[in-house]
């Protein structure tokens, strides 16, 4: 009985070697990234300029307006924009009361065409989370943009906001 368990297990053993070995012949290719693979890329940060038209200045909200009137909030609360271009797309970074947006935005002369937009998720208490929704639907659609000097003006069906440079 001892004997018949021994050779089970001897069986049991070389069969699962001679199984596993075929997965690490020399020659084989994986499609799995090594470790040192993933720590570079991991690793390299976009590369990040200040060349688009508003340079790398913040700019802050002073005033607002909307379809209902004055949007108050944009003056006690401001947004916060900044820009830079990110691997050549230029990328728009609002700082709303709650959260972060980045935008990433095409411009044809004074026009803001609004791509890929990615926001922070964190759980917004009213009224910022209203004030959060209000942005969002700012940059659904294109933007009329006007720099003049430290003024920043953003307009289209849904507001006009005046941002100041800080």
């Amino acid at each position: 009985m001892q004997r018949n368990r021994l050779r089970l297990a001897v069986a049991v053993s070389i069969a699962c070697t001679v199984l596993l070995s075929g997965c690490a012949q020399p020659g084989s290719t994986s499609s799995a990234p090594t470790t040192s693979a993933i720590t570079s890329q991991a690793l390299q940060r976009p590369v990040r300029s200040c060349e688009t038209p508003l340079g790398c200045s913040e700019f802050a909200s002073v005033r607002g307006r909307d379809a209902t009137g004055e949007v108050s909030w944009l003056g006690t609360h401001p947004l916060r924009v900044t820009s830079a271009r990110f691997d050549g797309v230029w990328t728009l970074h609002v700082a709303t009361p709650c959260n972060h947006l980045q935008v990433q935005v095409s411009v044809q002369d004074d026009v803001l065409t609004p791509g890929l937009v990615s926001v922070t998720d964190r759980g917004c208490e009213e009224p910022t989370g209203s004030y959060q929704a209000w942005t969002e639907k700012l940059f659904e659609q294109p933007v009329q943009w006007k720099l003049d000097g430290d003024t920043l003006t953003l307009r289209n069906a849904h507001a006009t906001i005046d941002l100041k440079e800080s």
